[in-house]
């Protein structure tokens, strides 16, 4: 398995996370030493579909200006290699070096009653599965189901991605939602630093890396758990941002 790893008990992603907007305002205050101002900068965003996750890039919009995006289920950067294509042709280039700002996000929702991997949704009466994605993964742990389309023609490629790469991240069963989304951001974040590296934009971007765990709490702005942050420079070279 790749970059696979024992973890300890795993962290409740809200004690520790902060307001989504003070999330932002620190990495703007982290990047601002290294030249990515909105001018200079092109952000990408990597988050779930989940409709709950959006205002992430509203946020970071009104920091950096239009966003592009990046993600798939799960928060999984799926846009393969013409996408990618497009996100780099996109960043500025009226500076010696062109700067790319990359989020990437897992989200867990915390339900009416203080319980993990759910949130009551607008319009529904009971609470639903946040990540829905995570919590069929979890759901069928251990299961491998055949790749392909089914008999409608539709196929899952996107879930089977996060599946592949989420048990690289886990030597041992995951104990939990709160487990299964720990181990899926660091999944979020190898297979970012992977596909940057297969791209090799170094000669002429400097790019942002920042990974994390959107917390959706009922009735109030949702939290941001801060897991890495990496800059990357001329050559591929990695400073870990404080």
């Amino acid at each position: 398995m790749r970059n696979a790893r024992r973890r300890g008990a795993p962290p409740s992603p809200s004690p520790a996370a902060v307001p989504q907007s003070q999330y932002l305002d620190e990495v703007v205050a982290r990047l601002e030493p290294w030249g990515f101002t909105a001018d200079a900068t092109l952000a990408a965003v990597s988050i779930c579909r989940d409709e709950l996750t959006q205002h992430l890039i509203a946020a970071v919009t009104q920091r950096w200006g239009p966003t592009f995006a990046l993600g798939g289920l799960g928060g999984m950067p799926t846009l393969g290699r013409t996408g990618w294509g497009a996100c780099l042709a996109h960043v500025p280039d009226t500076v010696e070096r062109g700067r790319l700002l990359v989020i990437g996000a897992t989200h867990i929702g915390i339900g009416p009653h203080g319980s993990p991997g759910q949130n009551l949704r607008h319009g529904q009466g009971d609470a639903t599965p946040t990540c829905g994605a995570l919590c069929a993964l979890l759901a069928s742990w251990g299961e491998h189901p055949t790749a392909g389309p089914d008999h409608s023609g539709l196929t899952d490629d996107e879930a089977q991605l996060l599946r592949r790469l989420v048990e690289a991240e886990l030597d041992t069963d995951p104990r939990g939602i709160v487990d299964l989304t720990v181990a899926a951001t660091h999944a979020v974040e190898v297979e970012m630093m992977a596909q940057l590296d297969a791209l090799d934009p170094w000669d002429r971007i400097d790019v942002a890396v920042f990974t994390g765990i959107q917390v959706h709490l009922d009735g109030v702005e949702d939290r941001l758990l801060g897991v890495g942050a990496t800059l990357r420079g001329a050559g591929g070279t990695r400073t870990t941002l404080g």
